[in-house]
């Protein structure tokens, strides 16, 4: 009987998440929080987020739930890159779409 009540309150990479978005968000960061990445390194949680272009690192001590160490890296998370690189060809192909169009409008093409 006594197990369900340890488990309840066991902390998880669940929790870990939940507990580094609330640290973000109390530094500033209160839009475009994703999770991406969690490990459990001993007895650290590593959690890493994505805050708008910048990705966060934030290690938390799992018996005692305070956050350790954080890092916020500036510039685009690889996740953000990919979609930037992914639009490039799609804005192409539409502009070049757009402009003939335009040109059989016009009865020139």
């Amino acid at each position: 009987m006594s197990s369900a009540p340890e488990d309840a309150s066991r902390f998880n990479a669940e929790n870990a998440t939940a507990l580094t978005a609330d640290f973000l968000k109390r530094l500033g960061y209160k839009r475009r929080l994703r999770a991406i990445k969690v490990s459990l390194t001993g007895e650290t949680y590593v959690v890493e987020m994505g805050i708008e272009k910048k990705t966060a690192k934030v290690q938390i001590d799992s018996k005692t739930k305070e956050i350790k160490e954080y890092e916020i890296q500036e510039g685009e998370n690889s996740s953000g890159q990919l979609l930037s690189k992914a639009k490039i060809p799609l804005v192409l192909i539409s502009s070049m779409a757009i402009v003939i169009v335009v040109l059989k409008l016009m009865n020139i093409f």
